[in-house]
């Protein structure tokens, strides 16, 4: 009964823009799609948020790149960026100065992180959005706020240079394709790393358990006579093709942490979604663009140098298969819709922050069958997978780390009393916050579909 009242007087609607109105009946329309990129590497100077340190090297540069959408009347401009996450405080200044340059509505433009940890955590412009809480605690517990030294001051500047110009150089770039899609199982690269321990029945104490940097360790037995956590397999492959044959631009969308390289090197990286976009360009032609899905307990089942080469390989040839087998989508006018959710927080978080509870952001953009639709902070697998089963677009993309941090780590009923440290400190929302963001996104998704117009099936 608590979590019926809670979802039904906590969902706030931001507004739901949409090209038609209700039972008008859209009719399709030629899509142009542009992609473009900027460089978003910051002074090696910039502390490093795990060890408060100066990052000292930059292993490779990080990016923000664009997907525009236009269908004729309106754009969407999708973002991805190279960071840690997205905050609330970026959310809002990149949307006001996109939404400028592009003469378009802020709820058409979606961020979203990769969440490598090579890369700083996104900056705060603005506070007011996490009551006295400004920046996370994790991103100033090894160092202050870094917003007045100069070298962050210049990066903050550059990120919101950086998002007008891949979203100018997109926009203008736009050209005529259709969007096909293909999926394949990835499950050899990730993994669950919250297994399900047993409750009872364990006879006598079982080994010490072995990590991930230790000799023998393997992602893919578990021990101590756990079972394992859930995993979605898929890697989808959005590949926006013109009348030629031509690859525009390609998305691809996967659920695991970019963390193959942290936390073995220090410097600056984009990990290995880098890599695994730069193949899928070489071979497929295009810009090539990673969205990140529900991760928050997914992680790459090697870590290192080469676990990064070897998993971007690895990927280029999954999506080859993919898009061989991949389908075209109809293209019907674009759709949008938001809404706030306030997720309650625990006692620890409500100290912290001296309030209640924290403003989370659900997007939802649509083009015929295709769905974006975005998840703040960490969420775990679960979340994805729950959405896009309920979901009414038949090819629906769950995207976590995106316009904003809600309540960071965030799992469906239930996962608190597992434990761990998701939801523990990292986690500053209550136990049901995971089930107000299904059931938002879910409302939010048919409230989209039943007001789009589109043909019925």
């Amino acid at each position: 009964m608590r979590f019926l009242l809670l979802s039904s007087l906590l969902l706030l609607p931001l507004g739901l823009a949409c090209a038609g109105q209700p039972g008008e009946g859209a009719t399709a329309v030629t899509l142009r799609v542009g992609a473009a990129r900027a460089d978003i590497t910051p002074s090696v100077e910039v502390r490093n948020w795990v060890s408060g340190k100066p990052y000292a090297v930059v292993h490779d540069p990080l990016l923000v790149q664009a997907l525009v959408l236009d269908d004729g009347r309106t754009k969407a401009v999708l973002l991805r960026w190279d960071l840690t996450d997205i905050s609330e405080s970026l959310r809002d200044e990149v949307r006001a100065r996109v939404g400028r340059a592009l003469s378009i509505p802020s709820g058409h433009i979606l961020l979203n992180a990769s969440h490598t940890h090579s890369a700083p955590w996104a900056p705060v412009y603005q506070g007011g959005h996490r009551g006295r809480e400004r920046d996370t605690w994790w991103a100033i517990r090894h160092m202050p706020a870094q917003n007045d030294y100069p070298p962050y001051r210049a990066w903050m500047e550059r990120l919101l240079a950086a998002a007008e110009e891949a979203s100018r150089a997109a926009a203008a770039a736009a050209e005529p394709a259709q969007p096909w899609i293909g999926r394949v199982g990835i499950q050899e690269y990730l993994y669950n790393r919250r297994p399900r321990a047993p409750a009872w029945g364990v006879a006598g104490k079982p080994p010490a358990a072995i990590g991930y940097t230790q000799e023998g360790w393997d992602a893919h037995v578990l021990q101590g006579g756990a079972s394992f956590g859930p995993v979605d397999r898929t890697l989808a492959v959005v590949a926006f093709r013109s009348a030629g044959g031509k690859t525009v631009a390609t998305a691809f969308h996967a659920a695991c942490h970019s963390v193959s390289i942290y936390p073995f090197q220090p410097g600056i990286s984009a990990d290995w979604p880098a890599p695994a976009a730069a193949a899928l360009t070489a071979a497929f032609g295009g810009e090539s663009l990673f969205l990140q899905g529900c991760s928050g307990d997914i992680t790459p089942w090697l870590r290192g140098a080469a676990a990064v080469q070897e998993m971007a390989g690895g990927l280029a040839r999954k999506a080859a298969a993919a898009v061989r087998f991949a389908v075209p989508l109809e293209t019907w006018p674009l759709r949008f819709g938001q809404v706030s959710v306030d997720l309650p927080l625990q006692p620890a978080a409500k100290e912290r922050t001296g309030t209640d509870t924290v403003a989370a952001e659900v997007q939802v953009i649509a083009c015929g069958p295709l769905a974006f639709v975005t998840l703040p902070g960490e969420p775990l697998t679960d979340l994805g997978v729950a959405i896009r089963d309920k979901s009414p677009f038949p090819q629906t993309l769950v995207l976590g780390y995106s316009n904003g941090n809600g309540v960071h780590y965030v799992g469906m009923p239930g996962e608190k009393a597992r434990g761990g440290y998701e939801m523990g400190v990292a986690g500053a929302g209550t136990d049901e916050c995971g089930a107000l963001l299904v059931g938002a996104a879910t409302r939010l998704l048919r409230q989209v579909y039943d007001e789009s117009g589109y043909p019925r099936r």
